[in-house]
């Protein structure tokens, strides 16, 4: 039998291995899914039982915001902490796009080889230059086929479960299927899955987009593709488990950005930034609980750095770890989050910086003079094609004017006005009007400290170059 101080000892030391194995990380993206569209963030037609389990085992952030609306792009920065003014992919990397981060930046997956780490990614890159990510671990097959995802996870382990690893699981739902037809929906069966169907009569579009027949079949079939995403989810959480890594091992949930609709995909409007973000971390003493901080995918390097105990200080990133604040419900100085968007595409360029606040929003439009280019994966899909030849003069609850001709700078109030359809950024308030500047001086001052190339030539309270 122990005495009480070797009890104590023993008891340190065992809670001192638990933490130098808790250390492995597993990163889930979904692709273009906004945050509302999530069982857990309260939609109750879309069935996500699997992510809404992982969000009563971990926490749930209420607020959270991909810095751009726009995949490659996206994920430069989910990898390399730095917001895509600093990290050198504007736009695609793949085809005539040809983005890539810079030379002189570092991604995570670079900083945990150097720690010791085994990579893994399955599924979709959407990434350049590949050898600025050393992964070990990248077999080829359908991101789409979830099944088969999950197969690979248990490879993963089966190769290599000597090392800790850090795995990325990157699923191509809920991302549409197709340009023509409804362009969402499962069109391909799985062995292994049963596809679920909804009834496009029990869906409400969200008041940035036409309430239509048409819209709602498409979000029927882009629900289809959510739920099975979910499947995905589900499946690899179960060999996360069979595997004897549920207890080791930080996992994250992400969407890479919102829905890929007009006014959503390209844009720094709610609906195409505003993500579904959970962290399930090994001993959580509240599970369940949701965060109100204002969090950003420029945390998430960071973040897994401080779980990983990875040194990095190449430079500094744009963001800060997570952890110290994960189980307190409303912490103090979370409160804005930095935006920045260069192009979704070589047909659209639009440089956009915004600033969120908790209640107010600040957008500059760097380019503001310029129609508003629509991405290529939006301009030619249903909704925005329809809504044209109609002849209407509005997208929802914008005017069609509204949208594609946008001033230099546009100012909401999320708390009365949550879907950004009155500007305020002129507004003879005085009180409105103190707002606004306090917001683009403390903009201009996160950029020019990040030496934003943009501010050399550009700046928020001039018209002209």
């Amino acid at each position: 039998m122990f005495t009480k101080p070797a009890l104590t000892i023993l008891i340190a030391l065992v809670a001192h291995c638990a933490e130098l194995q808790a250390q492995n990380v597993l990163l889930l993206i979904s692709d273009n899914q906004s945050w509302y569209d999530t069982g857990c963030y309260g939609n109750s037609v879309v069935q996500t039982p699997n992510i809404d389990r992982l969000a009563r085992e971990g926490v749930r952030f209420r607020h959270a915001f991909a810095t751009t609306a726009s995949c490659g792009p996206s994920r430069a920065v989910i990898y390399t902490g730095l917001l895509t003014h600093a990290n050198g992919q504007y736009a695609h990397p793949h085809r005539e796009h040809n983005q890539e981060i810079r030379p002189d930046v570092t991604t995570v997956f670079s900083m945990l080889k150097a720690n010791g780490y085994r990579t893994g990614l399955v599924g979709k890159d959407h990434i350049r230059p590949l050898e600025k990510y050393p992964i070990d671990f990248k077999p080829k097959g359908s991101s789409r086929d979830v099944v088969w995802m999950a197969k690979q996870v248990d490879q993963f382990f089966k190769d290599d479960d000597d090392k800790p690893f850090f795995l990325v699981m990157s699923f191509s739902d809920p991302h549409p299927t197709s340009i023509d037809g409804r362009g969402w929906g499962v069109k391909k069966e799985i062995e292994g899955y049963n596809a679920l169907k909804y009834d496009p009569s029990s869906i409400v579009p969200p008041p940035f987009l036409p309430d239509n027949a048409q819209v709602r079949e498409g979000m029927a079939g882009y629900y289809q593709q959510i739920s099975r995403l979910d499947f995905g989810v589900g499946k690899v959480l179960d060999v996360l488990e069979e595997n004897d890594h549920a207890s080791d091992t930080l996992v994250i949930f992400i969407a890479d950005h919102g829905t890929s609709e007009p006014g959503a995909m390209g844009t720094h409007y709610e609906p195409g930034v505003r993500v579904p973000f959970i962290i399930r971390r090994p001993g959580l003493t509240k599970p369940g609980i949701v965060n109100e901080a204002l969090v950003a995918f420029t945390d998430l390097t960071p973040t897994i750095l401080d779980w990983t105990k990875t040194i990095f200080d190449e430079y500094p990133l744009h963001g800060r770890s997570i952890l110290p604040i994960l189980e307190t419900d409303a912490p103090n100085g979370w409160d804005q989050t930095l935006l920045s968007h260069v192009g979704h595409d070589v047909f659209a360029h639009y440089p956009m910086r915004t600033l969120r606040g908790r209640r107010y929003k600040l957008i500059w439009n760097i380019l503001w003079r310029a129609e508003y280019p629509l991405p290529i994966d939006t301009v030619q899909r249903r909704t925005w094609v329809n809504v044209r030849a109609s002849g209407s003069d509005r997208i929802g609850m914008r005017t069609i004017d509204q949208f594609l001709h946008r001033p230099q700078l546009e100012f909401y109030d999320l708390e009365t006005d949550p879907w950004e359809s009155n500007n305020l950024a002129d507004s003879d308030d005085p009180a409105t009007r103190e707002l606004v500047q306090a917001m683009v001086d403390e903009l201009v001052s996160r950029l020019e400290a990040q030496q934003d190339p943009w501010m050399r030539k550009y700046h928020p309270e001039r018209s002209g170059q």
